[in-house]
């Protein structure tokens, strides 16, 4: 359902906002964990064909995606410097080129499905175990990978598989045992069997006291010293699978989680003093409730846990007993999920594999409200009763194993635009009766797969193609297409363009990379000029906007700081602290939206609420805002920057649920866009119940 509230983003001034509710997303589980050191990037698989890349360097914010096989989802990753490898259950190991987001290696040792992999510490072997209980070891020497060994074979799939800190020593864990093996032999060291033969070891580890941690079905921690192959403790954590395990830096807390009870549980290591002897054992430190559903993968880097399992949430908690609060990341869709055609009050809503077509809702009239001024504080907000409710219109629906990486709706909503990795389809929407038409004849060749599609007001298509950041621009004339021009940005964006912008007026385009390159362009008719590029910042791009009567950009950085650079004059005219608002500690700025009746109001939204900001100096001011020290903004160093340029205050805010959109659907109405996480939650069957005590 959707409700329209008050608020007053400005002075004498009130909005509608649409609250859209009823857009849900399947639930996609998250399957591995791997973070890089070097290059700040955590990667994440899930249970669909997907492989994302989130930026931790700051605020953590999903940098990029790369869309694999649609029969190949990956079950483990790894890490070897800045060079990511994955392991499928089709047999395949893969080196992934991070910059064309496609793989640049790809092997299959042993023709069956893989489990589980590692890189050594020196990060020159990689190791792999398989469905038939094959252990291969590969050299990723010379930046390339060459096949080395292959160790005898065991019983079973190997699950799990680990290096000792030295990279002579290999660990691996299957059903019933542990066993430890010499790497440059391949033959088997020791054997440690388990309580009962039919007991799954799931996860590793090998710390650099030589003591190995094994977690399993059973629910157990096993420790073992690696020497001898002596047990030297057995501590059940959980009821049932302990499926991850995960150490810190410094090797002295231990963090676990599983299926029940879904709790990431963290141990410390503590001395025990016994008469005369003394000994090392893991004591229970803390316990975070941070899941409903199981954990698969758990990482730990520096005082953070990231985790992720089933429900497909991304997960950062705290380890130490100080800071108690932790953030979820929703598994939303890389790029815009919604697109509005104003001029009739369309919602166009992208799924994986379809399109819903919706009207949007109208309140009824408030008869006290008649004539009257908006008398009510900064802030206040009320709901309001539907007139008429959101109506759904139509679906269309593309095959299950594509996947729509863009779509888009025409602002006078005739034209409906999708692309896949495939193909893009074009179609013409008639109002009466409501039906869709797909062109197919005469197209022009230039219709290619995009990964941005921007319909403009003047009534021209920019589709982006992500193979060689092309802009393919295109003239719409009832059931034509025209090709007109291209506009190749490939020049200033070397990287995969995560954002992209056309001003209101169709005079300028501005695209951010991955490699936090903001660069502008100005058209001229068939003409265009590459115009300039900000200052690089050290935090990486996450919104970006565009005023509708002023040639200016907004953009947003990772770090929570805002920045407004005027394109004639070429000089940033308003910037902010770093992390103004709090909540960007947590989660990133993902959208920015512009007042068009007031260029002094900022509005912003993160994922879990949107927030009014106000210029603390008008606009009108001609007061010189950046003298030459401008370029302090890219290396961090504000302090000087700060006290000759505008800043904005936060004036209110709105809590939300998972935000996943927000756009101005006129001058004083917005919608809001975003998913309730018991709908998120809703396709899962119900999660573990646990029995506290004192609770009834």
């Amino acid at each position: 359902m959707t409700n329209i509230s008050k608020t007053e983003p400005q002075g004498g001034g009130k909005h509608q906002l649409h609250n859209v509710r009823f857009y849900t997303i399947k639930p996609r589980g998250i399957v591995s964990l791997a973070y890089s050191k070097v290059s700040k990037c955590l990667a994440l698989s899930r249970e669909t064909p997907i492989l994302e890349l989130w930026n931790l360097e700051h605020t953590p914010y999903l940098d990029r995606v790369i869309h694999l096989s649609p029969d190949s989802p990956v079950e483990s990753l790894a890490w070897a410097g800045s060079r990511l490898f994955s392991v499928d259950l089709t047999g395949k190991l893969i080196e992934w080129d991070l910059a064309n987001l496609k793989p640049r290696y790809e092997h299959s040792p042993t023709g069956n499905a893989l489990w589980s992999l590692d890189v050594n510490p020196a990060e020159t072997e990689i190791a792999v175990g398989s469905e038939e209980g094959h252990i291969n070891i590969l050299s990723i020497e010379n930046d390339e990978i060459t096949y080395k060994s292959l160790f005898n074979k065991q019983k079973g799939r190997v699950l799990c598989i680990k290096f000792d800190k030295s990279g002579t020593k290999l660990v691996t864990g299957t059903e019933g045992c542990v066993r430890i093996w010499n790497v440059l032999k391949g033959t088997t060291l020791h054997t440690m069997s388990l309580s009962a033969k039919e007991v799954i070891v799931w996860s590793l580890q090998f710390l650099s006291d030589n003591t190995i941690i094994a977690g399993d079905s059973a629910g157990f921690i096993t420790v073992w010293n690696a020497e001898n192959a002596t047990q030297i403790d057995c501590t059940r954590v959980l009821d049932k699978n302990v499926f991850a395990l995960a150490v810190n830096e410094m090797e002295d807390r231990l963090i676990c989680s599983g299926m029940e009870p879904p709790v990431i549980r963290i141990f410390s290591k503590t001395q025990i003093k016994r008469e005369e002897s003394t000994s090392e054992r893991w004591i229970k430190f803390l316990q975070r409730d941070a899941h409903k559903y199981y954990v698969k993968s758990l990482l730990v880097i520096d005082d953070h846990t990231i985790s992720g399992g089933l429900d497909g949430i991304l997960t950062i908690s705290s380890c130490v007993r100080t800071h108690a609060n932790f953030s979820q990341h929703a598994p939303f869709l890389k790029g815009s999920v919604a697109s509005l055609a104003t001029s009739k009050k369309l919602l166009l809503l992208r799924y994986p594999n379809s399109l819903h077509l919706w009207r949007l809702g109208s309140a009824v009239p408030r008869e006290e409200e008649k004539g009257k001024l908006w008398a009510q504080p900064l802030g206040h907000s009320e709901e309001l009763h539907l007139e008429q409710p959101p109506q759904k219109l139509l679906q269309l629906n593309v095959k299950e194993l594509n996947f729509i990486q863009a779509a888009a709706i025409s602002p006078d909503a005739n034209w409906i635009c999708y692309s896949t990795l495939k193909e893009l389809r074009l179609n013409v929407l008639k109002s009466d009766p409501l039906k869709v038409e797909r062109l197919e004849e005469d197209l022009p060749e230039e219709l290619k797969p995009a990964s941005h599609i921007i319909f403009t007001k003047q009534g021209s298509l920019a589709l982006l193609d992500p193979e060689n950041n092309y802009l393919n621009w295109f003239n719409l004339e009832e059931d034509q297409v025209i090709f007109q021009k291209t506009i190749d940005l490939s020049d200033h964006c070397k990287g995969i363009i995560s954002h992209l912008v056309v001003s209101s007026c169709g005079d300028y385009i501005v695209a951010a990379t991955s490699e936090r390159t903001i660069s502008v362009w100005r058209l001229h008719g068939k003409q265009y000029k590459h115009l300039l590029n900000l200052p690089r910042h050290r935090a990486g791009t996450t919104a970006l906007s565009m005023h509708e009567d002023f040639p200016r950009v907004v953009v947003a950085y990772a770090n929570g700081q805002l920045v407004e650079y005027d394109l004639v004059d070429r000089k940033f005219t308003c910037e902010t602290d770093e992390y103004l608002i709090p909540d960007t500690k947590l989660h990133c700025i993902s959208g920015i939206s512009l007042d068009p009746m007031n260029p002094n109001i900022f509005m912003a939204h993160t994922e879990n609420n949107i927030y009014v900001l106000e210029r603390n100096q008008h606009l009108e001011s001609k007061e010189p805002v950046i003298t030459s020290k401008s370029k302090k903004l890219s290396n961090g160093k504000r302090s000087s920057l700060a006290r000759n340029s505008q800043g904005l205050s936060l004036k209110s805010q709105l809590p939300r649920q998972h935000l996943v959109h927000v756009s101005r659907l006129s001058s004083n109405e917005l919608v809001n866009v975003s998913i309730s996480t018991n709908n998120l939650l809703a396709p899962l069957p119900k999660p573990f119940q646990r029995k506290k005590f004192g609770c009834a």
